[in-house]
């Protein structure tokens, strides 16, 4: 039979625990809770700064546009020009920017009076006792090479782009295989591609994305994809896109057109490889007939040369 000191002792316990248990209870709502007003001060904190920057940035973007503003007038082209293959450039190379065709304008402007204005002294001491025409003549040319550079960059820059996408597109239409496949559609296809293929081709990886958002912000398929095929402007692409339309009318097997479409670009690939070391000979034969046939005619020759002419001596 218990005793009124055993009783005591078990409440005792029990109320222990239950202290206890409420105070690691307590302890805990506790820390998550400054856990919760922590991470809400941070996201709070993190929207003001980037509000700020953000802030920042349109006040300097809309400084360089009204300093570059009288500069790109120089060098602008006629009206209309924002709707033709001008602005198409732009697209092509990256830059997507509402800015950046005025900065493109301004900077050959720019360039055009920097240069002539930096080769000048440079070209008085090279060329001393010079007539002034001539001199007016050197400048000019200068000032030429200042304003075709940019469009001499812009055209690098987006035929890289364009050879980036044109040798990792196989790839990218095995991955389109793998897809659909798998049992999944055109869009799901085209957007789980796009993320995949970007540790290889960011190119193709930013231009696919750029699709995929045109059809969910409510465009046609066939529409984001033609629009994708005039950002890029390959052949191989014009192709998928073609045959993407095709399979997307009259609803034939879209893995089958896929595969035999990757195989065909990848037998191409293989033909411009073939191509370009086929090239490596002729443009071999320069260096070979005036720098190293010479080198070797003199180390061949060259002791015969002079033993012969001492011979010779009277």
């Amino acid at each position: 039979m218990m005793t009124f000191d055993s009783i005591l002792g078990y409440l005792s316990i029990l109320l222990t625990f239950g202290a206890v248990s409420l105070l690691i209870f307590g302890l805990g709502r506790l820390f998550s809770e400054f856990q919760v007003n922590k991470r809400i001060k941070q996201l709070a904190n993190k929207h003001t700064l980037q509000k700020s920057i953000d802030v920042r940035l349109a006040q300097t973007s809309k400084k360089w546009n009204n300093l570059l503003g009288p500069l790109q007038q120089l060098s602008l082209p006629r009206d209309g020009w924002n709707a033709s293959t001008s602005r198409l450039k732009f697209i092509r190379a990256g830059f997507r920017q509402n800015s950046a065709p005025s900065t493109f304008f301004a900077i050959k402007t720019l360039l055009f009076f920097a240069f002539p204005l930096l080769c000048t002294i440079p070209i008085m001491i090279l060329i001393p006792d010079d007539r002034l025409m001539n001199y007016a003549l050197y400048l000019l040319m200068i000032a030429g090479v200042g304003y075709y550079l940019p469009d001499t960059i812009l055209n690098y820059i987006t035929n890289k782009r364009s050879a980036d996408a044109q040798n990792n597109l196989p790839d990218l239409m095995d991955l389109l295989v793998i897809c659909s496949e798998a049992g999944m559609g055109l869009d799901s296809a085209l957007n789980r591609v796009s993320v995949e293929i970007r540790r290889s081709s960011a190119v193709l990886s930013e231009e696919f994305y750029l699709a995929c958002l045109e059809i969910r912000a409510g465009s046609s398929r066939i529409s984001a994809l033609k629009n994708l095929s005039t950002r890029v402007n390959i052949e191989d692409l014009h192709a998928l896109v073609a045959m993407l339309v095709q399979a997307d009318k009259f609803g034939t097997s879209l893995g089958e057109s896929l595969r035999i479409q990757s195989e065909f670009m990848r037998v191409k690939r293989m033909q411009r490889a073939e191509e370009i070391a086929a090239k490596v000979p002729v443009k071999m034969l320069f260096p070979l007939v005036f720098m190293i046939f010479p080198t070797l005619m003199m180390v061949l020759l060259g002791p015969a040369i002079i033993q012969i002419g001492e011979a010779f001596k009277p």
